[in-house]
Order: structure tokens, then C-alpha cells, then sequence
């Protein structure tokens, strides 16, 4: 399973932190203005569909 952290910055900001497929973690700066919103595009982000699996199969948690 490869998880996911929706991290809350200030004045309201989010970013996404994951590994990737070689085991670094990056992180991006979303867009989205509530933490629903930026679970969503973080899912999108990711190629996350509705089962929590990506395009690879491979399961997600996203916190």
C-alpha cells in the first residue's frame, strides 16, 4: 500500500506529500481551498480512481 499526507500550511494552503515508484518522497502544492477539495485533487493527482487503486493497481491511503 503507498500512502498519501494532505499536509495543511498556513492561511489555508494544502500540499501532498508521496513516494514515488523509486521510494522518494516528493511534495506539491495543491490548489484546492478545503481539505475535501484537496483530497480530491490529490486523488486526481495521483490517478487514483473510486476503488483507491492506481492506473498500476497499486492501493492508496490518502490522509
Amino acid at each position: 500500500m503507498k500512502t498519501a499526507v494532505i499536509q495543511e500550511g498556513a492561511a489555508g494552503t494544502f500540499g501532498l506529500q508521496y513516494e514515488n515508484n523509486r521510494g522518494e518522497k516528493n511534495v506539491t502544492r495543491l490548489e484546492a481551498a478545503t481539505y475535501e477539495l484537496a483530497v480530491r485533487e490529490a486523488k486526481s493527482f495521483l490517478g487514483i480512481k473510486a476503488d483507491n487503486h492506481d492506473e498500476d493497481g497499486n492501493l492508496w491511503d490518502v490522509e
